[in-house]
């Protein structure tokens, strides 16, 4: 008698947003052998919604951590694809917590438009773009002698960006395209060219994949060294680092002060963060604008988020806010499950490294 069939492997899609129809025509021509199911779910509806038939039937999920099921509800699960890139939101999910499912994330992705939001960011603040608008709904014409020796333009400027990942090597990329200095700060040291590769998924394009285009490389993950590398003449600090115990209120009010008082430029650094709200002690932040040790600050992320309407960072002194938005995008989703079809062929040629996650005998557990 013949041999059983394996049972076809079931690729779950769970997507808060459309995406073009041809990603996922793109996704079953690359894989024929992988039943694949796409939902739409809204952000306000739980992971309940989806029929429990094609949840216990899933073996690789695609998902937000939002919709993230419990084990019970995946039996069959081998894969878990998050659409995040970080993974604090997950860590005390019940499937990280209590099974060992090997789980992909989405880094990678987020650089072209994040990348953008920073520069639109800075751009802002250098121009002085939102007292032109103003004027403009006012049908103010200013006068030119009142930018003429305010308004300047970034060649020359240095930026150290704190976590030179795919994010950071974007912007360090836009950055070195306006004629700026790049600094680079890792957690361990980069000393050789192939330490200072980009191994993780480039969007095509994009990025900094050999880690040529620093002027200096720095590294640490102690305060003493972080110092050290505030204290190189920055005009912007951009902060693009996972949220973790050693992270959590890493730049502080004597940081701030370092910064600041090792700044010789032709105003006061910049600070922009895109990571984590609670990567900055934002009570120290605040008092920075205020005293004048920084020339302004562009947050994508706050601590707490939303950020409460009466809360005093709104008032702060050129602060720029967005609502955790800089990341996203037309593109996003389709880039996201582009990631899983690269960990999904890497799978099939029996690779066992999953954006930085070693795993065991990859495929004896996915099935392939």
């Amino acid at each position: 008698m013949g041999e059983a069939a394996r049972p076809q492997e079931h690729l779950l899609i769970l997507l808060p947003a459309s995406v073009p129809d041809a990603v996922i025509d793109d996704l079953r021509r690359s894989f024929p052998n992988i039943e694949i199911t796409h939902l739409q779910i809204g952000l306000d509806e739980t992971v309940d919604a989806v029929p429990s038939e094609l949840l216990e039937r899933t073996t690789i999920l695609a998902t937000s951590f939002r919709h993230v099921p419990t084990p019970q509800q995946v039996p069959n699960l081998k894969l878990l694809h998050s659409f995040s890139a970080g993974m604090d939101h997950l860590l005390n999910a019940p499937l990280v917590t209590d099974t060992n499912i090997p789980i992909t994330t989405s880094s990678g992705i987020h650089g072209p438009p994040i990348a953008e939001w920073t520069i639109l960011n800075w751009l802002v603040a250098s121009k002085h773009y939102n007292e032109l608008y103003e004027a403009q709904k006012k049908h103010e014409w200013k006068k030119q002698t009142s930018f003429a020796t305010s308004i300047e333009d970034h060649v020359g400027k240095r930026v150290g960006i704190l976590g030179y990942g795919s994010i950071g090597r974007q912007i360090g990329r836009v950055a070195v395209a306006l004629g700026m200095k790049v600094l680079a700060y890792t957690a361990s040291p980069r000393d050789t060219p192939e330490s200072r590769r980009d191994k993780g998924y480039i969007v095509p394009g994009t990025g900094d994949p050999d880690g040529t285009l620093p002027i200096s490389w720095h590294h640490g993950t102690d305060k003493e060294s972080l110092r050290a590398f505030l204290a190189q003449d920055l005009d912007h600090v951009v902060v693009s680092l996972p949220l973790t115990p050693a992270t959590t209120h890493l730049l502080g009010a004597e940081e701030f002060a370092v910064l600041s008082s090792h700044s010789t430029g032709t105003r006061k650094p910049f600070i922009t963060n895109i990571s984590r709200g609670k990567i900055v002690d934002q009570d120290a932040l605040i008092a920075a604008l205020k005293n004048g040790q920084l020339s302004g600050a562009a947050l994508d992320v706050t601590d707490p988020e939303p950020l409460p309407a009466d809360h005093p960072l709104w008032d702060a002194p050129n602060v720029q806010i967005s609502p955790h938005i800089s990341g996203l995008g037309k593109e996003y989703f389709a880039r996201s499950l582009d990631v899983l079809k690269v960990n999904l062929i890497y799978i099939l040629a029996s690779r066992i490294e999953l954006q930085g996650y070693l795993l065991n005998s990859l495929n004896a557990y996915v099935g392939f």
